[in-house]
């Protein structure tokens, strides 16, 4: 037998010398045996799995490696007695760590019998800089071409919408039927709800899709300004005054946008009701009247009754803008679409921040879907953006320990709520129940952080040796299995 191994350790030599590996620490030398048995681990292997050697040598292959993309190139050459070259193989070591490689695996034949397969070597080099980069790049070239095949100035159509629950399908109906004709639309919907969103799709799913879509937030532009942004200026109107293009003006034959109409006060809503009336507009310090060939779409972040009752939008133009309405609703009224809306932005952010994530665990989801989300999706959007940026280049669910802490400290105080409820109904002593409260607290919080009593420690906001006494003082047990 040793002298088999001996032969095993030659002939890889002839392959690649092991002295060599030592030095060129990016290409990895694994060999098994006929048995599946790992006999030669390179340096190279033990920088890509983060393992030492001696944590492998002399372990089964089919023990330790979870393959993620393609079988194991070794047990396969071990079986058909060929060779395969240039193989894309995607694995978790056994330290967690995910692997992606490119590999060229050989059988190694007995010398006292040369159609036995004695051994598999299997040389290869990590390449998951050069995947992350590809995603990048693909990313990057996604982007470009949808900025160049929407040229009209939108980015999003009715396909970019995430979500299956009724009251949005019945918004995207609604907003597919309104489409179709050149009406006034306004769109209401708390803030981050995708307004803007919905207005894109419309004006791309309209007759007037290769014609220019122009937006303009109210709220963002000073109350002065806003006149001269939407008509455009005459030279000479005022101080300083040149000659300008208005919104109006550029939007001509297409549809302009204007989102938070609540927060433009009356008076110039009173010129732009005008706009609907007749059609036409001057421009600031003209006298020229000028025809606006325009589609109008509106949004505002509150119902619009309210608004008109708070004086922040005068009914007579509401009823004009109104023609179409269509009402958004908060996402805490669509929880259904949570996990689906988190899954599309790992897939379309992850990739471009290098990152792997592409799945979340059971416990986050708990998390995600417990939030009321008042920030809507542009809310979620940042939640899922932290935890991108927090994840480790080889992590790929989305864990609870990613997330805001505070979405995380919400749900824990729920489930703390709970337990004194359910304590306090067995034991009317107090110690005793602030006791079995601290303890399952304690547990919980342990057992999300992976029994990390530094992270634990932390979270609960208590010292390090604090929690080790409360540990022990509680009688929780070293495994997580034996608490329960």
């Amino acid at each position: 037998m040793n002298s088999e191994k001996e032969a095993i350790m030659t002939t890889s030599q002839t392959f690649f010398p092991i002295q060599d590996v030592e030095r060129i620490e990016d290409v990895c030398i694994h060999v098994v045996d006929s048995d599946g048995k790992i006999v030669c681990y390179s340096k190279g292997c033990e920088l890509i799995e983060n393992m030492k050697r001696e944590d492998v040598i002399g372990k089964n292959m089919s023990d330790i490696y979870d393959y993620l993309e393609n079988e194991s190139m070794e047990s396969l050459v071990l079986k058909t007695g060929k060779k395969v070259q240039d193989v894309h193989v995607k694995y978790t070591s056994p330290s967690g760590k995910v692997a992606d490689v490119i590999s060229s695996t050989y059988p190694i034949f007995s010398r006292k019998d040369p159609k036995k397969v004695s051994a598999a070597i299997c040389i290869y080099r990590d390449i998951s800089a050069y995947i992350h980069m590809s995603s990048t790049i693909k990313k990057l070239q996604n982007d470009l071409n949808t900025q160049q095949i929407k040229n009209n100035g939108t980015q999003f159509s009715f396909k970019d919408i995430i979500g299956t629950s009724p009251n949005l399908l019945e918004c995207i109906h609604h907003a597919k039927i309104a489409a179709q004709n050149a009406a006034p639309i306004l769109i209401a919907g708390p803030t981050g709800t995708g307004k803007e969103v919905f207005a894109q799709s419309i004006h791309n799913a309209s007759a007037q899709v290769n014609k220019p879509f122009v937006a303009i937030n109210c709220c963002a532009i000073p109350e002065h300004l806003l006149e001269s942004s939407l008509f455009g200026t005459v030279k000479g109107s005022f101080t300083g005054a040149i000659d300008t293009i208005g919104l109006l003006e550029a939007a001509e034959g297409g549809t302009i946008f204007l989102d938070e109409i609540n927060s433009m006060n009356l008076e110039l809503q009173s010129k732009l009701l005008r706009v609907l009336e007749t059609g036409k507009y001057r421009k600031v310090g003209g006298h020229k009247e000028i025809s606006a060939n325009i589609r109008l779409l509106s949004a505002l972040n509150q119902d619009p009754l309210k608004a008109i009752e708070e004086n922040r939008l005068r009914a007579d133009l509401f009823y004009r803008l109104a023609v179409f309405s269509i009402h958004l609703p908060a996402l805490k009224d669509r929880k259904q679409d949570i996990i689906s809306l988190t899954r599309t932005f790992l897939t379309t952010e992850a990739a471009a921040m290098g990152k792997q994530l592409f799945t979340i665990s059971l416990s986050a989801q708990e998390i995600l879907l417990y939030h009321d989300w008042p920030g809507n999706i542009r809310e979620l959007k940042h939640a899922i953006t932290h935890a991108i940026y927090l994840s480790q280049y080889q992590d790929t669910i989305l864990t609870p320990d990613l997330l805001p802490s505070y979405l995380r400290k919400k749900i824990t105080d729920k489930k703390i709520y709970e337990k004194y409820l359910a304590a306090s109904s067995d034991d009317k002593n107090l110690k005793n129940t602030l006791n079995k409260i601290e303890k399952q607290m304690i547990i919980e919080v342990l057992q999300e952080n992976d029994r990390n009593i530094s992270k634990s420690a932390k979270e609960l906001g208590i010292s390090r040796q604090n929690l080790q006494y409360k540990i022990r003082l509680h009688g929780i047990k070293e495994s997580a299995d034996d608490v329960f």
